[in-house]
């Protein structure tokens, strides 16, 4: 269950990284709002990763 917290977490800052660059299937927004979307969306991804690691460390 591990790898796999781990992988969706990742996956969500991977999605905000392609926002930011807009990769074809995210090309249809607004500029701004897609480079600012992608951002909290990276943003987002890359606390709930440090958040679960911290935990998971502080547990084990």
């Amino acid at each position: 269950m591990h790898i796999v917290n781990i992988v969706v977490r990742l996956v969500i800052v991977v999605v905000g990284v392609l926002l930011i660059f807009s990769v074809p299937p995210f090309t249809g927004l607004a500029s701004p709002l897609q480079e600012v979307f992608g951002i909290v969306v990276t943003l987002f991804g890359a606390l709930r990763l440090i958040m679960y690691l911290s935990k998971h460390r502080t547990q084990s």
